[in-house]
């Protein structure tokens, strides 16, 4: 089985900006609106046998706050303690909200041990998917709901069922629609927790529902697991994977439509032959058997060609990686059987292979001398010494940092899984960026991830495998400046976003401090530093910290582009951006 693709994040230059300096706090205040909630956000905390990292992140974590995404008013849902989903909406014109109960979700089941909070996603524009905690799934019709709150006709249900089975619960992380030769397809990405004897395993259930005309029914189920924490979860836009950012490996369990066939487990290919190289030369090493004859051994060596053979037996052929002077191959036949092939580069330099492709039947051998030449060659890179303009710029110090910087142990990985083939097609290491959070950008596509970059954050939006491509693309959309740095030293941090546009930063405390970065640099925000003995203009952007104490604790956020909404456990709050 081919191993994954490794796909290199490399940030688009132009979306950087290494003269911005920070941020200034800013005293004025920001125009704020509020509401106050007829009824109570629904909200569950973990009990006795949901004491893992994971529950307590899905708990904490969890956004009471919806958008409808295909609105282009607000429109805001929250579910309230009475199992109800009320619909919020706020006309910018007049700064007005209006409210309004749009469905009652059923069963209304008693909680206990186990349950999760309830969740709400819209796949379209008319259809919406609830789960209610307690191991039932609705899917909704909702009718077109581009009007205000108090004009908009009571939801239907459509179609329920015991996603998982009895005593079985989890939360909705994604939802999506198809149209296949005229059905409705959703398809709805669910999480739940399992525990073996040592860990807690994170479960991802992908549930497809088809609609013919006659009603909605189940027609797929497919299940994705692995231990652990789950950074962030999405099916892609075509329904024909999963994305998944974790710590651990993620792997398909099952499939209903298709017998998963675990990868065969083949012998490695045993060693033929060992190389060692310096700038200059390549020496091939092999071992012949007892009681051989050297009139059976052929080496034939051509500038971009090698092959070695003895007695049909096939040591070493293929392309090589570079040309050779062959008129220069020499080799050394020793008496039990060791043979040393040299070969001289026509170039000197460094190969990252012998054989172009790579082969599987031989083995390099690293020179400790020329691990010591290249340890020598970068030594720039960590010196202490101030940088002149004749020298090599270094790499960035590590003495100014702090606690907070510090790369984190696991190893964060974001794969695309392919529902058809069943294996990891595509790989992307993140534990040197450091996933921060996702934010929806555009309507139809997955969120995009938020990823820290040196001291910056880059937004980094995924797309769906180019057809007839092995090109997973994943585009760098915006850049947060100095955000990076700036969250990690948030240690009380709720909610983290950004808007669509990402003119500014958000970090949201519980109960406290919302703390707002607006990078745009106006003339009357910037400062004069002297550097070099020279006066220099320094780019800073805003600080904004707002005093949320008295309204309540934060149960949910969404960052617009004019406005950032907070819903609190008494009040719904919309505070002026522009």
């Amino acid at each position: 089985m081919a191993p994954p693709n490794s796909v290199e994040l490399r940030p688009n230059r132009r979306l950087l900006d290494h003269e911005f300096e920070g941020y200034k706090l800013n005293l004025n205040s920001l125009s704020q609106h509020s509401f106050e909630l007829e009824c109570l956000v629904d909200r569950l905390f973990p009990d006795e046998v949901q004491y893992s990292f994971v529950h307590a992140k899905l708990f904490a974590l969890h956004n009471h706050l919806l958008l409808d995404y295909f609105d282009h008013a607000f429109n805001f849902y929250y579910i309230d303690c009475n199992q109800q989903v009320r619909n919020i909406t706020f006309e910018t014109i007049t700064n007005k909200f209006h409210q309004a109960v749009v469905y009652d979700v059923p069963a209304h089941e008693e909680r206990k041990s186990g349950h999760f909070n309830l969740c709400l996603l819209f796949p379209s524009c008319n259809l919406a998917v609830v789960s209610d905690g307690t191991g039932y799934l609705h899917i909704v019709d909702t009718g077109l709901r581009n009007k205000r709150a108090t004009e908009k006709q009571t939801w239907s249900t459509l179609h329920s069922c015991l996603a998982l089975g009895a005593d079985k619960y989890f939360v909705l992380v994604d939802s999506r629609m198809q149209e296949i030769d005229s059905k409705e397809v959703l398809h709805c990405l669910l999480q739940s927790v399992e525990q073996d004897d040592k860990h807690f395993n994170s479960v991802l259930t992908w549930l497809s529902f088809e609609n013919d005309g006659s009603g909605w029914k189940q027609i797929a189920v497919k299940c994705a697991q692995g231990k652990g924490i789950l950074h962030y979860a999405a099916i892609e836009s075509s329904c024909s994977a999963l994305y998944v950012a974790s710590d651990h490996i993620f792997k398909f369990t099952h499939d209903s439509e298709k017998a998963i066939v675990e990868p065969s487990t083949e012998q490695p290919k045993p060693l033929m032959y060992t190389w060692l190289q310096t700038e200059d030369d390549i020496t091939i090493t092999f071992q012949l058997e007892d009681n051989f004859d050297k009139k059976e051994l052929c080496i034939n060596v051509a500038p971009l060609l090698v092959r070695i053979s003895y007695s049909g037996k096939v040591f070493v052929n293929g392309k090589l990686k570079n040309k050779v002077a062959s008129e220069l191959t020499t080799w050394n036949i020793q008496d039990n059987g060791h043979i040393d092939v040299l070969l001289t580069k026509s170039e000197s330099g460094i190969w990252d292979e012998l054989i172009e492709g790579g082969d599987n039947h031989g083995e390099q051998i690293i020179d400790a001398s020329l691990v010591e030449e290249v340890h020598r060659r970068l030594m720039h890179l960590c010196a202490d010494t101030e940088v002149t303009a004749d020298q090599a710029v270094p790499g960035l110090s590590t003495h100014g940092l702090e606690e907070c910087d510090a790369a984190s142990e696991e190893d964060t990985v974001l794969v695309r899984l392919d529902a058809t083939i069943h294996t990891t097609t595509h790989r992307i290491p993140l534990s040197v960026h450091q996933f921060l959070f996702s934010v929806k950008l555009e309507t139809l596509e997955v969120p995009a991830l938020c990823l820290r970059h040196d001291v910056d954050a880059c937004i980094w939006q995924p797309y769906q495998q180019l057809i007839n491509s092995d090109t997973w693309p994943v585009k760098h959309q915006g850049t947060l400046m100095a955000f990076g740095y700036i969250q990690s030293s948030k240690q009380n941090r709720k909610f983290v976003s950004c808007p669509p546009n990402f003119s500014y930063s958000v970090v949201c405390e519980a109960s406290r401090h919302v703390f707002i970065y607006k990078s745009s640099g106006n003339s009357d925000c910037q400062l004069r530093k002297r550097s070099g003995g020279a006066m220099k203009m320094i780019k800073i952007g805003q600080q904004f910290v707002l005093n949320i104490e008295k309204k309540g604790e934060v149960l949910g956020i969404n960052a617009t582009n004019e406005y950032l909404f907070i819903l609190t456990d008494k009040m719904f709050i919309s505070i002026e951006m522009t």
